[in-house]
């Protein structure tokens, strides 16, 4: 019975509170600077040890409360009396903290306690709020596309805020998405053994200024580019043959055969006034007059052109330093710091000049502005920041460190292009640049120049193991050209390129001359564009062993989950490979189905491992569903996501044995639809005593193919027959 003049018990600690209804069995926890963030969670029973219900509340005749008051903490114990006879009475207490609040389930013996409950966490947690793993140590990628969530996450992260929720202590947990309420629900359970077992709730504040030491602002998703750009650049794929010519046929080659699977940027690299690698520039050729040669038409010319397209136009700068004299430079030499040639250029500007940071900067960043540019990639900073350093003597504000003179710059320069003006910082070459203005820039190149195989791997995979937290987060990852002509790679090496950064949903940056790229490779291309909205799913930094990376993406829309699994061989040898379904992708045990994407084949059923063989340098991506027992969809070909990018919808109609989708095609790009079905189904047969034309059926894989007439939704359906 409960006391009618106390229906609920109240208690807190700083910023946390609990409540705990007596009536209705569920509580509520509360965080001040959040509001509730645990709500109406219940003890759903007691499980045994071979996790069979022993008892619920409703078996218990009485329940009171308790309240203690500690010099650290406020304790409310609820007891729940009158049983049966294996478990007549049960406690649960409630300790608050400054550092949250700790539940704990008292009982004798081998039993398990279950919670289910409501987690509100951030404005928009469909979008905004993460499931993710903090301080996991294991050396793998994992990466997420929607509220997507796996068994080793811990914690609800707010992009928006920097702050997580994080459980500690459980025997286990599993947060996930309800897309009915549009919140995460968790379940714990208590384990053990013993007389008490719990599990803790608090509250990380600043976890990425904190742990990377930086200014934290979230991602701008409401720049130019809202999602990760795809598109053409000059410096790759024709270096210093670059120019308007050069330019406009790549434009137009993009704009006909890649724009609608996603490919929207154009970007203009150095050349266009740079022609050699000497830092000494021609007589009136700088940052803001291009070369006459190259660019007859000027660079506005050539911008409005791109526009014309329906592409984006963005522009290369190196606005520390020229490589010639200009005007403005004449009439305010003591804007130099120092004339010290180098690769990008030989006068580098002081940066806490007042006249370079409030005349030189506007003017520069104004021009691309006005030249109708709509995206930057500005280089040479590490340069400047280590000359700033060596010649700190010589700045104007020498009590200034370098990096607050260099910030006071990039910050005019997002004032001068405007807060949803992308700007991409470019070449990182330590921690120190990259994260040193995360506030400011949209994006940041995380390392060099990537041409050749071990370029890729020391510059590309090796910086995402560090840097991936920060992906859609902060900013996001650039992790330069995906570079795939015959030149540098073999096509095993060309696979392993597009399939790393489009599984990890990276900016696809085009370093090709594409009307001269083979057409197996271009193909290669349509499959990796565009680049989805996927985020990391664990805070921290990692490293690899120069031998295999897994990118394991979690995928959650309304209809439908599962993972796209990226296997990369970064050795030059045959490596035998095995994937533990549940140690390694961190899905809940059962069967699952595994698809393999480029070889276009099914690769059975698996409880346990994945085996696999890899050539040198290639690369394995796999659609793992969990097996179903009806006929179910299992990949399709437009996207290596295998429906991340084109599935909008699917239904199975259990009465009619139907299933139904609805797909995003492109124009001319034929579009395979592969499901699995269970022995005794098999696709409906017709009247002529013929398999349905649409579905070819091998085994218990079917498939369907679709030449779409044009760009858009393509609605599907495939009914099948159950035998016996």
């Amino acid at each position: 019975m409960v006391d009618k003049n106390q229906i609920s018990a109240y208690a807190n600690f700083r910023n946390f509170a609990v409540r705990y209804d007596l009536e209705k069995h569920s509580f509520s926890y509360w965080y001040a600077p959040e509001g509730r963030i645990v709500t109406d969670a219940v003890i759903e029973d007691v499980l045994d040890g071979d996790g069979k219900k022993l008892v619920s509340l409703r078996d218990y005749s009485g329940v009171s409360s308790r309240y203690q008051q500690g010099m650290e903490d406020t304790t409310l114990t609820i007891v729940y009396s009158g049983g049966p006879e294996l478990l007549s009475e049960l406690v649960i207490t409630f300790t608050v903290t400054r550092n949250g609040i700790k539940f704990t389930a008292g009982y004798w013996g081998t039993m398990d306690v279950r919670v289910l409950g409501k987690l509100r966490w951030g404005e928009d947690m469909e979008h905004d709020t993460f499931a993710v793993s903090v301080d996991r140590q294991k050396p793998d990628l994992r990466s997420a596309l929607g509220p997507a969530s796996s068994t080793v996450d811990n914690a609800l992260f707010d992009r928006k805020k920097d702050r997580a929720l994080e459980f500690q202590g459980y025997g286990f947990l599993r947060l996930f998405y309800d897309w009915e309420s549009g919140s995460y629900n968790f379940e714990a359970r208590t384990g053990g053994n013993d007389w008490t077992r719990g599990f803790s709730a608090g509250v990380r504040e600043h976890v990425y200024e904190n742990r990377l030491g930086i200014p934290y602002k979230p991602v701008n998703k409401k720049n130019t580019f809202p999602l990760p750009p795809c598109g053409w650049m000059t410096w790759y794929a024709v270096q210093f043959d670059a120019g308007e010519k050069t330019v406009l046929e790549n434009a137009r080659w993009q704009k006909e055969h890649l724009a609608d699977f996603g490919a929207s940027a154009v970007w203009v690299d150095w050349e266009w006034y740079h022609d050699h690698f000497g830092g000494i520039g021609q007589e009136g050729v700088h940052s803001l007059s291009p070369d006459p040669v190259r660019y007859p038409g000027g660079m506005g010319h050539v911008a409005d052109e791109i526009k014309k397209m329906g592409l984006v136009p963005a522009l290369w700068i190196g606005a520390s330093n020229e490589p010639a004299m200009n005007a403005e430079m004449e009439k305010s030499p003591e804007m130099i710091l120092v004339r010290r040639p180098s690769w990008c250029g030989q006068y580098f500007f002081d940066l806490s000049n007042d006249n370079y940071l409030n005349e030189y900067i506007p003017k520069v960043f104004g021009k691309i502005k006005e030249w109708g540019y709509e995206a930057l990639k500005w280089d040479c900073n590490p340069t400047c920041i280590e000359y700033a350093d060596l010649y700190h003597d010589g700045m104007n504000k020498k009590e200034l460190t370098t990096e607050q003179a260099w910030r006071q710059v990039v910050q005019k320069a997002r004032e001068t292009v405007g807060e949803d003006f992308y700007m991409l910082y470019c070449a990182g070459i330590s921690a120190r640049d990259i994260l040193g203005a995360a506030d400011i820039f949209d994006a940041a190149r995380i390392g060099g120049d990537i041409f050749r195989w071990g370029e890729f791997i020391s510059q590309c995979v090796a910086r995402i193991m560090k840097f991936y937290c920060c992906h859609n987060v902060v900013f996001y990852n650039d992790p330069d050209n995906v570079v795939i002509r015959p030149k540098f790679n073999s096509f095993d090496q060309a696979v392993s390129r597009v399939s790393f950064v489009s599984v990890l949903g990276l900016p696809v940056t085009l370093g090709d001359n594409l009307p001269d790229l083979p057409a197996e490779r271009v193909e290669l291309l349509r499959r990796a564009l565009p680049a989805l909205d996927i985020h990391p799913m664990d805070i921290r930094e990692t490293a690899h062993d120069y031998r295999v990376v897994t990118v394991n993406l979690a995928v959650e829309k309304p209809f439908l989950r599962w993972n796209v699994v990226d296997i990369l061989n970064l050795l030059e040898t045959d490596t035998e490979i095995s994937v533990d379904v549940e140690e390694d992708l961190h899905l809940e045990a059962g069967e699952y189905l595994v698809y393999d994407f480029w070889n276009r084949r099914f690769l059975g059923e698996s409880r346990k491992k994945i085996e696999l063989s890899l050539k040198p340098c290639a690369s394995a991506v796999l659609a793992v569903h969990r097996k179903q027992g009806v006929p179910q969809f299992l990949s399709t070909s437009r996207h290596i996501s295998q429906g991340g990018a084109d599935l909008a919808d699917l239904s199975w109609d259990g009465e009619r044995l139907t299933l139904k989708g609805v797909s995003r095609t492109v124009k001319g790009d034929p579009y395979e639809i592969v499901l699995y079905m269970p022995s005794g189904w098999r696709v409906s047969i017709e009247s002529n005593g013929t398999t349905s034309p649409d579905w070819k059926t091998d085994g218990c894989i079917s498939r369907s193919v679709y030449l779409p007439p044009e760009t858009g939704e393509y609605s599907w359906s495939v009914q099948f027959v159950k035998e016996g």
